[in-house]
């Protein structure tokens, strides 16, 4: 149209700074994430290294104590109790639906039982007990009075139904505490698992990863496992002949 005022091209005034607008924004784009990179592996290895003691107000409990690690940093304590093997070890479990990251103390003492019978005790059954040897066994036992309702026992024969019975007090008594998991009783000794700790709502639901805190274990938790375990123990009188495998 004649008369009409010129509309002034801003794009092509504009031109020659585009490529340094964008070279900017990728710079700043790219510290940001360099930066978000470093403090991510920072974090890593801060909680990696944050594994490695947890067990060590333990190794003081047990005879000839040692302390290996594995790739996940996660510690396992080994050494001797009344003349047996001792094994005590961490495992993390992220297997969990709908619940956070769980963290096992699995306490096993190589003591010899009797070779005829075995079961495995478990509460709060999810199907996703990878530790545990509840898997291992077909046979199904009934629980004796005063243990958990919800509590699952299988067994290696009908047999093991007796040594079952034979254990009731200290089952019921280790059961009666919410932070125990399962217990083993197996010719090669006996086990009890228990939670050392939960992992963090906020990175479990944002960056899938398990961080526990408070999961350091006290010499005291150890004592106790171990007492129960003797108790366990102490309810078999045929131990005479049993051997460890």
């Amino acid at each position: 149209m004649a008369g009409a005022p010129a509309i002034p091209n801003l794009q092509h005034q504009n031109a020659s700074e585009t490529p340094v607008s964008n070279l900017l924004t990728y710079l700043i784009a790219a510290s940001a994430f360099a930066a978000v990179v470093v403090m991510a592996v920072r974090e890593h290895r801060n909680l990696r290294s944050s594994r490695r003691n947890l067990l060590d107000g333990c190794r003081s409990v047990i005879n000839a104590g040692a302390i290996v690690h594995g790739s996940d940093d996660f510690p396992r304590l080994t050494g001797d109790w009344q003349g047996s093997k001792l094994d005590v070890q961490l495992i993390p479990d992220t297997m969990t639906l709908r619940r956070l990251p769980q963290l096992w103390l699995a306490v096993t003492w190589m003591t010899p039982m009797p070779r005829q019978s075995a079961f495995a005790a478990l509460v709060r059954h999810t199907g996703y007990e990878f530790y545990g040897l509840i898997s291992h066994f077909e046979h199904r036992l009934d629980p004796p009075r005063g243990l958990p309702p919800e509590i699952i026992i299988r067994g290696k024969n009908a047999a093991s139904q007796q040594l079952v019975e034979r254990m009731q007090g200290p089952l019921a008594a280790i059961f009666s505490d919410p932070l125990v998991k399962e217990v083993d009783v197996t010719p090669n000794g006996l086990r009890i698992i228990r939670q050392a700790g939960e992992g963090r709502r906020g990175e479990h639901l944002l960056l899938r990863q398990a961080v526990f805190d408070d999961a350091q274990v006290p010499a005291g938790d150890l004592e106790k496992a171990l007492l129960q375990l003797e108790e366990l123990r102490a309810t078999t009188t045929d131990n005479k002949g049993a051997r460890a495998a």
